[in-house]
């Protein structure tokens, strides 16, 4: 019989400090703002100065500890630092000029690093800039991932553990590797998402977008977040250029990052030649044709914009869980509404910073119905399910059915538990979706998150958290088998 090690708590601990730390850092560049334009940053000098006292104490009295991280131990890292950083990461809107309550500012700081970009926030053109800042900068820290960016900042860490925490946190059936140190691969795609981010912010800044407000689009589109800095998202600038370059910058956000960045090295052909990616544009360009036909039907076609702009931009920031708006959709009828749905339960492509089921996994299922329809016509035969040519292991079939079927389990008992505060089952279900999948868009009765009581708030971040993480990561720490010696 295997023994199972006790989980090496210290560890844990240590690297939560370190993280806390590096919180703080990130909160020093929206305070320096605040100070600049004179605006109220007693939220950012507590936020500063809670994370930085607590990493303090936490990788001081562990110092002395040799770091040992396995699967345990990245399990429960992971799962506890998006947490905590919720925690601290509230207390600038906690204490801004707008303050929030506990619940609306853990939902609005959990919304923002699970990328989920749903909002609390009424009024958002009121805060200051600095929080307008932070808001963009959660997204963007939580697009590739806490744990990720961790490993890309500190190199004792590549040998310590680093792989485990790696396949902890990344989106996926499969981990790709980069290159054989797991601190080069993180570099590598932090350095493709970084480009991404400035090549996107200097095409807004030279649109009719300023830079302030380009920095912050930016970073929300390519974490597929969602946060924007105006009430009326995209649709404030009433511009077919910024519209334009966030539906392509949203399309990139959704594709695999390590795919993007062979690309970048030169094979542009290994985008064509993966299944996933293909599978990824033909769901977007049939979604666009039925959302297009059922504006022509409704006689709400009248120009360009309507013909391609408004109906692909909304495709597009439904499958990769961006959430930006354009144009009311809601008004749109309700095969609109079923459309963007069945768009946020798919998702975009696995190892991207999107949410929700993923395109890989639909592939995956696809190729399990076609061969057990084979089969039930020549059972003698041995069929086997392959992904982007790659014959996948029975192992990972049963985990990607499992995580499919616990997936709209989930969904189906966050709609129910939504419902049960009086709002309609439908209205239910796409507010669920929404924050499961961490896409934001609002619907109906719960389009206003604000409006929600604050125990709805507190199971939709649930929803966040455990969307975000892909399940198992989260669910695993319920077991009392995991925390077994």
């Amino acid at each position: 019989v295997q023994m199972k090690i006790a989980i090496s708590y210290k560890s844990v601990f240590r690297i939560l400090g370190w993280l806390l730390m590096i919180e703080a850092l990130l909160m020093v560049i929206p305070f320096i703002v605040n100070i600049v334009e004179r605006q109220p940053s007693t939220g950012f000098i507590l936020g500063i100065g809670g994370a930085s006292v607590a990493g303090a104490i936490l990788s001081w009295t562990c110092r002395f500890h040799r770091i040992t991280i396995r699967r345990r131990e990245s399990y429960l890292l992971v799962s506890i630092s998006w947490i905590v950083f919720s925690i601290f990461g509230m207390l600038p809107f906690i204490f801004c000029r707008t303050p929030l309550g506990i619940t609306d500012a853990f939902f609005e700081t959990m919304s923002g690093f699970t990328t989920t970009g749903a909002t609390t926030l009424p009024d958002v053109e009121s805060l200051s800039k600095g929080i307008l800042l932070w808001r963009a900068m959660t997204q963007w820290v939580g697009g590739l991932g806490i744990i990720l960016f961790i490993l890309a900042l500190l190199p004792t860490l590549n040998e310590k553990g680093g792989i485990p925490m790696y396949n902890a946190e990344t989106s996926g059936i499969t981990h790709e590797k980069l290159h054989p140190r797991i601190r080069h691969t993180a570099l590598s795609l932090w350095t493709v998402y970084l480009a991404l981010t400035l090549a996107m912010t200097l095409l807004l800044w030279i649109g009719p977008m300023n830079f302030f407000d380009a920095i912050c689009q930016s970073m929300a589109c390519i974490s597929t977040g969602g946060f924007s800095t105006r009430n009326n998202s995209i649709a404030w600038w009433n511009s077919d250029y910024i519209s334009s370059i966030v539906t392509i910058f949203m399309l990139i956000g959704g594709v695999n990052f390590s795919l993007l960045y062979t690309a970048c090295r030169g094979n542009a052909r290994a985008l064509w030649r993966n299944d996933v990616f293909r599978a990824y544009l033909a769901i977007i360009f049939v979604a666009y044709l039925a959302i297009l036909a059922s504006l022509l039907i409704q006689g709400r076609v009248h120009s360009f914009h309507d013909i391609l702009v408004a109906p692909l931009f909304h495709a597009i920031s439904a499958i990769t869980s961006t959430g930006f708006t354009l144009d009311n959709f809601t008004l749109w009828g309700p095969f609109v509404i079923l459309v963007t749905m069945l768009l946020m339960l798919s998702g975009a492509c696995a190892g991207s910073t999107t949410g929700a089921i993923k395109v890989d996994r639909l592939c995956a299922l696809r190729s399990i119905l076609s061969n057990e329809i084979r089969h039930t016509v020549n059972p003698r035969h041995i069929y086997v399910v392959r992904v982007n040519g790659n014959i996948l292991p029975s192992a990972e079939i049963t985990r990607i059915t499992a995580f499919v079927a616990i997936y709209i389990a989930v969904a189906t008992i966050g709609a129910l538990t939504i419902s049960a505060f009086g709002y309609p089952i439908t209205d239910s279900f796409f507010a669920t979706l929404s924050c499961l999948g961490t896409n934001g868009l609002g619907y109906g009765d719960t389009a206003g998150y604000h409006l929600l009581p604050c125990a709805a708030k507190w199971v939709l971040s649930f929803c966040m958290l455990i969307g975000r993480l892909e399940l198992f990561t989260f669910l695993v720490l319920l077991s009392p088998w995991f925390w077994k010696k």
